[in-house]
């Protein structure tokens, strides 16, 4: 098996099932347009790439960057490609892609009163085998949802940073479609972190 991570080109024929994928695995709250998203890859602040398994498309990442900071938007394994390691082996290559820069993602918080929090639970311990770990930091986002901020290895990382490239992806939209506050959470140490 030959796992690779390869940058979505203008051209490429992935992009129908990007879309796709995309739109079923996101709800509508959590999505932004993806003529949006495609479109800021032309500024090369953000990429979309695509996992393969030889010549087989699994499922893509999409990563904003900046001199400091790749924050992993977007990832996403097919549907009949879930629970085989993918998500695990996507994960080891970004860290190689983005290898010198904090690697961040945001993970809903697990709350009793949510509908979703076997999922948010799941999703949190995913990560967590894969090495990203609480910085020590949360985001309130849209509707008042948090999102704890993790970091791969508990980087440390400076909490304007992840406002700074939601806004410098954004522009001034990014006030309207995705307000974003980073808040230190008391409850989490930012100690253990390097």
């Amino acid at each position: 098996m030959t796992v690779k991570l390869i940058e979505t080109k203008k051209d490429s024929k992935d992009w129908k099932k990007i879309k796709a994928l995309y739109l079923r695995a996101f709800p509508a709250v959590e999505r932004l347009p993806f003529w949006l998203l495609k479109k800021k890859t032309q500024r090369r602040i953000a990429e979309f790439c695509s996992l393969y398994d030889n010549d087989e498309w699994v499922g893509f990442i999409y990563t904003l960057k900046n001199d400091s900071l790749a924050y992993v938007f977007f990832l996403a394994i097919d549907d009949n490609k879930r629970s085989h390691g993918y998500g695990s082996k996507l994960i080891r290559l970004l860290t190689e892609r983005y290898a010198g820069l904090v690697i961040g993602l945001s993970a809903e918080r697990p709350d009793d009163q949510a509908e979703n929090n076997e999922q948010r639970i799941r999703r949190q311990k995913f990560y967590q085998r894969n090495d990203f770990l609480h910085s020590g930091y949360y985001s309130v986002e849209k509707g008042g949802e948090k999102f704890d901020f993790l970091t791969y290895q508990g980087r440390k990382l400076d909490p304007d940073e992840y406002p700074k490239i939601m806004h410098e992806c954004l522009g001034l939209f990014q006030r309207f479609i995705l307000p974003v506050k980073m808040i230190a959470d008391e409850n989490k140490s930012n100690d253990q972190h390097s």
